[in-house]
């Protein structure tokens, strides 16, 4: 099917219609890329930001317990002893939801290996505490084995966590670099689709009024022509539509002018003929009248 046979009206619908889709398509792609762009920083937001929070405030839990670990080891007075011994668990219980929270938040294998060896640290540096304040109940010295088995176990403890929260720093650094990076790439591929959604369109806007106003024009030529008394003009008469319909009746006017004018040029020899053979009778009559006449003298 030949576009430009089409009707005049068929082919501006489609002509719209196609710039329609094209701005749908850039829309809905512009609505796409913001909702990746959406979920990527969410999740920078809430899972990445969430596991350095917990692991900053882990950190954060294990200087406090520390602070009364050793507070209460080197104690001598029970009442203070055992508020400590309940700030103390009070301070790991919420530690605990905290490692929870994190390895349900944790994807990728290495983060949850090292989570794991940092449990294990963990709860060696727990059972040694657990077992210096049973010492301590009984009696026994144990400000040596503080400076010298607890204290570098609560540094490396520390040590480890210190590891895991310099990978989420880096997670969440590479995040934003992500997000940042998608929503330069986002930009571009919206700049690039707005620019081809403009292209296409003024292409289409172009063909479709090319393809009604070099009729017209054809017929405003052929028109002036008739007018000018030229019927030998060439009417181009192939389309279909509307316009073509236009020219094809400039065309058969032209034929039926010209076969007019042909006629009547026809019909004027015919008459320049005879009066021209009457002229000549009527000179021969003439002259017979005048010799009759000079014969009568």
């Amino acid at each position: 099917m030949n576009y430009n046979n089409l009707k005049i009206g068929s082919r501006l619908a489609i002509a719209f219609a196609t710039i329609l889709l094209i701005t749908l398509l850039v829309a809905g792609f512009g609505v796409q890329r913001i909702s990746v762009l959406q979920l990527a920083g969410e999740h920078v937001a809430t899972v990445e930001l969430e596991q350095q929070t917990l692991v900053d405030d882990w950190a954060s839990d294990i200087r406090i317990n520390w602070a009364r670990t050793e507070a209460q080891l080197r104690a001598v007075d029970s009442t203070y002893i055992e508020r400590l011994k309940k700030d103390i668990e009070t301070t790991s219980s919420g530690t605990a939801g905290k490692i929870k929270r994190l390895e349900e938040l944790l994807q990728d294998d290495d983060s949850k290996a090292q989570l794991a060896e940092i449990r294990q640290v963990r709860e060696a540096y727990r059972n040694k505490r657990v077992e210096l304040a049973k010492l301590q109940s009984m009696g026994e010295d144990i400000n040596g084995m503080i400076d010298s088995q607890l204290h570098p176990m609560a540094d490396g403890y520390l040590a480890k966590l210190d590891s895991l929260r310099k990978r989420m720093a880096s997670q969440l650094a590479q995040g934003q670099e992500r997000n940042a990076a998608l929503a330069q790439t986002s930009r571009l591929l919206l700049m690039a689709a707005a620019a081809l959604a403009v292209v296409l369109g003024a292409f289409l806007a172009w063909t479709a009024t090319r393809s009604i106003t070099r009729p017209v024009q054809d017929a405003v030529d052929a028109a002036t022509a008739i007018a000018h008394g030229d019927l030998g003009l060439q009417i181009p008469t192939g389309a279909q539509d509307e316009t073509g319909q236009l020219l094809r009746a400039l065309a058969d006017m032209q034929g039926r002018l010209a076969a007019l004018v042909a006629d009547v040029r026809r019909n004027a020899e015919g008459v320049a003929t005879a009066s021209a053979e009457i002229a000549q009778g009527n000179q021969d009559l003439s002259a017979r009248t005048e010799s009759q006449a000079s014969a009568l003298e």
